[in-house]
């Protein structure tokens, strides 16, 4: 069930022997991350390549979501409304919480049939990096706009104290989150090339707030 668990989020563990520590999700609730987020890579090459506008690790951009769930087991959290579904699930990396977050879509593809698929995959993890570049969680804007110079700012959210603005490269199919005195990147999020991350409804900052383009 856990088949490519291994390949995907090993990078949000430090694959210590530890057992696995809760941790709190924003809404203040007590969450243990799945056991299986600790299993040992058994492939590193393309476990933690992003690739703009297709995947992050193992998880694709479009790919059904049953399969997501087969291959990472039950999320540690999740939120759902209007056929918009957001799944999370948590690690711990030198006492920090990371996230994979997987947004899914249901679209009508003609009556009565309607499909389900990923539409974003966001990672907070630095194990992670853009492929053909050095870009991963912590590198500065300033690196990432010499490999992504297209990107804009185009929305930002409050949290914990602090202002998180989203870089997005729409062309490329893939944003980035900026915060703190050094422009460094917290998360980063991989959506269909030709759409902007926002277009879509983000439960994962529900206080998001687009800047006038």
């Amino acid at each position: 069930m856990v088949k490519y668990l291994g390949l995907f989020l090993v990078g949000l563990s430090c694959l210590s022997c530890s057992e696995p520590a809760a941790v709190k999700t924003e809404n203040n609730q007590t969450v243990t991350p799945s056991d299986s987020i600790f299993e040992p890579a058994a492939s590193q090459q393309t476990a933690f390549q992003i690739i703009p506008g297709q995947r992050i690790g193992q998880v694709a951009v479009g790919e059904n979501p049953e399969k997501v769930f087969e291959a990472l087991g039950e999320a540690d959290a999740g939120d759902a409304a209007m056929g918009k579904a957001l799944s999370t699930w948590y690690s711990q990396d030198s006492g920090q919480r990371r996230e994979l977050n997987v947004y899914t879509v249901t679209k009508k593809t003609g009556t009565p049939q309607q499909t389900v698929g990923v539409e974003q995959v966001r990672i907070t993890s630095p194990a992670y990096t853009v492929a053909e570049t050095d870009i991963s969680v912590g590198s500065t804007l300033p690196q990432i706009r010499k490999h992504f110079p297209q990107a804009r700012p185009i929305a930002y959210v409050e949290q914990e104290q602090q202002k998180i603005i989203v870089y997005d490269a729409p062309a490329q199919g893939i944003a980035f989150e900026i915060a703190g005195p050094d422009s460094s990147c917290v998360g980063i999020t991989v959506h269909p090339t030709g759409s902007g991350a926002a277009d879509a409804y983000l439960p994962i900052h529900p206080n998001l707030v687009r800047l006038k383009q």
